[in-house]
């Protein structure tokens, strides 16, 4: 592994008066950056994606964050692959529109 991304996950808490405010929390993982094949750029693109990135992490580390952070910039998770006799899991990342 040769980099460091952030999980995050978006959770809602009360305030004093009962609102429900979103608050995020990041969790560090080791990542490898990988390379995305024509296919899945194909693929994502009849699906409304503009797929930007592959990382590779341990399988262990992920437990279906939607979001994640990367070089500072966040992009949202669309979809990931784990084979079943492999201990890592791919996560591809798109930019989310507005962010």
């Amino acid at each position: 592994m040769d980099g460091v991304a952030y999980l995050l996950h978006e959770a809602y808490k009360k305030d004093q008066i009962g609102q429900r405010l979103p608050e995020k929390t990041k969790r560090k993982i080791l990542v490898s950056e990988g390379d995305l094949t024509r296919a899945e750029y194909f693929k994502a693109g009849q699906n409304g994606m503009h797929p930007e990135i592959m990382l590779t992490t341990a399988a262990i580390n992920y437990s279906g964050e939607m979001m994640i952070e990367y070089k500072k910039v966040q992009y949202g998770i669309y979809r990931t692959f784990h084979e079943s006799d492999s201990d890592e899991i791919e996560l591809y990342l798109h930019r989310k529109g507005g962010e």
